[in-house]
């Protein structure tokens, strides 16, 4: 699969940081060529098995060759690429049972995340992401009832940030966003008829979270991550609907 050379949002802002008249240091065109190339794994822009021209690549984002090569670097030790035996670099695959893994392990790592967040969570974000919530529920409920289409419709998983920045714990957080990272190079959108549901379970939980209810965050995060499971497996055949 030849790469589009038309750079997207991801590569014009790293253009600009490389090349605008205030100079960035190094290590901040190294991290915006890294989120780049990232992006361009998880949009699907580059897919599962094709390969990674790093000189193609640093030309597209037009910075050197050296943060690309880190960048790639990075991308390597992380999963996300993997090196074959001839030494070529390709996107890796993660496939339906890696990708079941990565859910299961999600599950009990935000569980947790979740139960000690409750205690750690400040109250006016939580107050802002449930007026955001409710605001989105209302919409999509009103343009169905309308018999409206609202399939472009995204819901804001701002709430999953919000327990992992607020677990207390740095290691538990960094195995957390690996995991999100992993589960993003499957490429999936949600189902559109997960929309209403989801709102609802992001609801539960901001609510546990504002009680200061360990138990019960720890719980509405388990069954909104069950859900998850849940319809991905119906839209895969393996449940049925």
């Amino acid at each position: 699969m030849a790469l589009d050379p038309t750079p997207d949002n991801s590569a014009a802002v790293l253009a600009k940081a490389a090349s605008g008249p205030v100079r960035r240091p190094a290590e901040s065109v190294s991290e915006l060529t890294y989120q780049a190339l990232f992006q361009l794994v998880t949009s699907r822009q580059i897919e599962p098995g094709d390969v990674i021209e790093e000189r193609r690549l640093a030309e597209r984002f037009e910075v050197s060759r050296t943060p690309m090569r880190a960048a790639i670097s990075r991308l390597l030790g992380e999963g996300v690429l993997q090196q074959l035996s001839n030494g070529v670099v390709v996107v890796r695959e993660v496939g339906l049972t890696e990708y079941l893994e990565l859910l299961a392990i999600r599950l009990l790592l935000e569980s947790e995340a979740a139960s000690l967040a409750a205690l750690r969570a400040p109250l006016p974000v939580l107050a802002r992401i449930e007026e955001g919530l409710q605001t989105t529920l209302r919409e999509v409920l009103a343009a169905e009832a309308a018999g409206q289409a609202d399939a472009e419709r995204r819901l804001d998983d701002e709430i999953h940030e919000v327990v992992v920045a607020h677990c207390g714990n740095q290691s538990l957080a960094r195995f957390i966003a690996e995991i999100h990272k992993r589960i993003r190079m499957r490429g999936l959108e949600r189902a559109p008829d997960r929309l209403v549901p989801a709102c609802h379970e992001h609801l539960a939980l901001v609510h546990a979270l504002q009680a200061r209810d360990a138990g019960a965050a720890r719980q509405a995060m388990m069954a909104h991550l069950e859900n998850v499971r849940s319809s991905y497996l119906r839209g895969a055949g393996i449940l049925p609907r």
